[in-house]
Formats: C-alpha cells, structure tokens, sequence
C-alpha cells in the first residue's frame, strides 16, 4: 500500500484546506493510505515533510504554489521519495515545466497514475545558508520584481501582476559589473539579469530555443545585459532564441552549462530562486545530480 502525506500552507484568499481534504479523499479512495497537514509556516512545511520522509511515506503531495512546493523540496531533497504537486499558485513553475494540470482531480490523477521521474537540483548558498531549487535561481532584475510583486496583486491578476511589476520597475534597469565564476573560469561582465536555470520554462513561462535539460547533471547559466529597458528586451528576447552556448552575435547574453557558479556583482543584488527572494548576493550555486524523484504525467 503507497503511503502518502498531503501537505499545504494556509495563504490568504486561497482554498488550500478544501484542496488538501479533496486531494486526500482522491488518493484514499484508489486505495493509499494517506495523512494530510495544512500549517502556518513555511518552516512547518519543510519540517513536517522532512519527518514523512523519514518515517517510510513514499509520495508527499505540495498542494499550493511554488512556495508551497519549495519547501517540500527542501525536506525531499536527495530522498527516495517522490514529489507530487497539486498546483494551486501563481507561476506554478515546477508544475508547468512538468506539465502537471491545474485542475485539482486532474492533478490527483497524475499522483495516482504518473511517472516517476529523477531530476536534478540546484544548490544555492546565500549568506551562509544552502538552499535546494527546482527550477531557476535568478540575480537581479527578476529577484527585484518579486520581491516587489504583492500577494494581493498575485491573487488579483495572476500572472500579469508579475508582467505588471516589471513594466513598473523597467526604470530601474541597469547593468552592474559581475564576476562569475564557471567551474572554477572566472570572468567580468556587466550584466543587469543572471539566470540559472534546471529547467527551459521560467517566469511568465517563455521557453528557451536551447533546451536545458533537468536531468543532465548540469545547469544552465543565462547571463543578460540590460543597459536600458529598451536594450533588455532585445537582450531577453535574444536569451529565448539564442541557440548554442556562448556569446549571441551582439555580446548582449552569454550562455554557459556548469556544475558549479559563483556570482559576486560589485554591488549587492537580490538572489531568488523558484520565485522566492532568499537574499542578497554574493550567491554560490551547485548541481546535486538525480536529487529529486517527481511524479509526472505518464508518457507513452
């Protein structure tokens, strides 16, 4: 009999306790044996996973958002068990990159029925502390506009509230010199945005032209000079098509696949990963390869 905990954090204006009873009503009915807790605390969150995992559960179910799911992973990091996610946020990162559908029963089904998957992760230290991430951790103008973005706008417009932060906040767009250090290559360059990326689909879920592959033992480093907001969006959109690692033909972005980077701007930028601000720069970064077991919808 599969074990499972169905876990979730309260959040304003959201019905993650229904969510968290349905999904465990579902699951109980095809015959797993299934807790559930919805708490206050992100720390609560990753507390009571980290004990699930240890007392033998096989899938902890995240039913919430990318902060939801963040914790989860912080306590199902580099353990057999797997990851389930009823997505129920605003960006829903992790989710979308594995196409898990928003639907609540629909989402049910693919913790039921899915595929079990091994994944890498990122490894981000910030301040002395270490942190796991799914998806991408970003250094500057994207950590800016999250940490700016307000849950009432999330819960109000959804994605657009992002779209509409950074429009809001494209004044402030500006390079700052960076040291990066790429497997132990060190190199200077103005840059307004660094991304590392574990998987193709980010922020308002744009996909890159050259796949990042979650499972190869690498990560993606994505780095964008943005003088002005004008230049920055003709640097994005170079990233998205780019098609090799590398300098673009312009000198504007600058893609790499590493094990490890540092980055060190020479002033202090905000440093987020799957949509959490985590701190200030200087920010190191590591792969921690097949980390993470995910469930996903079956594939032929």
């Amino acid at each position: 009999m599969t074990r499972a905990l169905v876990i979730g954090r309260r959040r304003p204006g959201r019905p993650i306790a229904e969510a968290v009873r349905e999904t465990e009503r579902l699951l109980e009915a095809a015959g797993w044996k299934v807790d559930s807790s919805v708490v206050k605390k992100k720390r609560a969150v990753r507390k009571r996973t980290a004990a699930a995992a240890k007392d033998g559960t096989d899938v902890v179910v995240a039913v919430g958002g990318d902060g939801a799911v963040l914790q989860v992973v912080q306590g199902l990091a580099e353990t057999p068990v797997a990851l389930g996610i009823v997505p129920m946020g605003t960006g829903n990162l992790l989710a979308t990159n594995l196409r898990i559908p928003r639907r609540l029963e629909d989402a049910a089904q693919v913790v039921l029925g899915g595929s079990r998957r091994q994944i890498d992760l990122g490894k981000a230290t910030v301040g002395g502390k270490e942190r796991y991430f799914s998806v991408a951790c970003g250094i500057g103008f994207d950590a800016t506009v999250m940490d700016a973005t307000t849950l009432a706008a999330k819960r109000r417009w959804g994605k657009l509230a992002y779209a509409a932060k950074a429009v809001a906040e494209s004044g402030e767009v500006h390079d700052v010199s960076h040291r990066i250090v790429v497997d132990g290559e060190a190199t200077t360059m103005d840059a307004g945005q660094v991304l590392i990326a574990n998987f193709g689909r980010t922020g308002l879920g744009l996909k890159t032209r050259l796949r990042i592959a979650p499972d190869d033992g690498l990560l993606d480093v994505v780095v964008i000079s943005t003088p002005g907001p004008a230049e920055g969006l003709l640097a994005v959109w170079e990233a998205l098509r780019q098609r090799t690692t590398g300098a673009s033909p312009s000198g504007r972005v600058l893609r790499a696949r590493a094990r490890r980077i540092e980055v060190e701007p020479e002033t202090k930028r905000l440093v987020e990963i799957d949509g959490s601000v985590i701190g200030s720069t200087p920010v190191s970064v590591e792969v921690v390869p097949g980390a993470l077991t995910v469930l996903g919808p079956a594939t032929d």
